[in-house]
């Protein structure tokens, strides 16, 4: 019975522990901040549009999250400043091109082609309370992802820049939700 009891009680810390002691109430309700709007984030980086990403997550995770903070558009107690500052683009894996690889008609002998990248974003964000510009909450967030590149042919044809360009919009599409989801359970923690 001791046995069963102890099983049982183990299982629901370890339950508890796994979902967290998460709190249901507002933790900016005491500044006084029951909404909150979210202007399009500020990109300061060369990747156009990457900023649509980031912004639209950090809204629907806001609204999925709703019952804390309430996510309205127009006027609201605070916003949420966003800024892009950072979208890095590194090959994480190359390949060399010999004489069997020119013969075979792809890459040439002695170049080098980047087949896949690091893709790596920073996001700042500010909770600022509208009524007296108070920065209540800052925090960044950064994180990367694999990329896979396009292809090489001898045509060198246009598509295979549309390939990488598509493949690096997946992966800002795919960072921006998991950045966003870790964002908005910090904001809603308080830290």
């Amino acid at each position: 019975m001791l046995k069963g009891v102890s099983l049982a009680l183990l299982l629901t810390v370890i339950n508890a522990c796994s979902y967290g002691f998460t709190s249901l109430k507002n933790p900016w309700e005491k500044d006084r901040v029951k909404t909150v709007t979210v202007p399009m984030f500020r990109n300061k980086t060369m990747e156009g549009n990457a900023e649509t990403y980031f912004t639209n997550s950090l809204r629907l995770y806001l609204v999925a999250r709703s019952g804390k903070l309430k996510l309205v558009t127009g006027k609201a107690d605070a916003y949420i400043d966003g800024e892009l500052t950072n979208v890095i683009v590194s090959p994480a894996s190359v390949q060399f091109g010999t004489a069997d690889t020119e013969a075979a008609g792809g890459l040439p002998k002695d170049r080098l082609l980047a087949i896949s990248y690091t893709i790596t974003a920073t996001v700042t964000l500010k909770l600022i309370r509208t009524k007296d510009k108070k920065q209540l909450w800052s925090n960044t967030f950064s994180q990367s992802t694999n990329m896979a590149s396009g292809t090489y042919t001898d045509q060198r044809s246009s598509s295979d820049v549309f390939i990488k360009e598509s493949n690096k919009r997946q992966a800002l599409a795919y960072l921006s939700d998991s950045m966003m989801t870790l964002a908005v359970d910090a904001l809603l923690e308080g830290f």
